[in-house]
């Protein structure tokens, strides 16, 4: 999943400044998903709340990618 990276690397173009805390790729801001969680008030002395960067590539991973109606109308199609 780096091998675009790699390109931009050695060209010498300014990256972007977000990665994905998962699997470290950096993202373009049109292409990150921030993930986040607290834990409900009868655990909260237990468990601190959460939040990260991922792509779409890791959310797919994890298996937390659902597409709205909306989103899914203006998707390719390949026949």
């Amino acid at each position: 999943m780096s091998s675009a990276n790699d390109a931009a690397d050695t060209a010498g173009v300014d990256r972007p400044a977000t990665v994905c805390d998962r699997c470290g790729d950096r993202l373009p801001e049109d292409r990150v998903i921030r993930l986040s969680s607290d834990p409900c008030p009868a655990l909260a002395d237990r468990y601190e709340g959460v939040a990260e960067t991922c792509c779409p590539d890791c959310i797919a991973g994890i298996g937390m990618l659902a597409f709205t109606a909306e989103a899914r109308a203006f998707a390719e199609t390949r026949s």
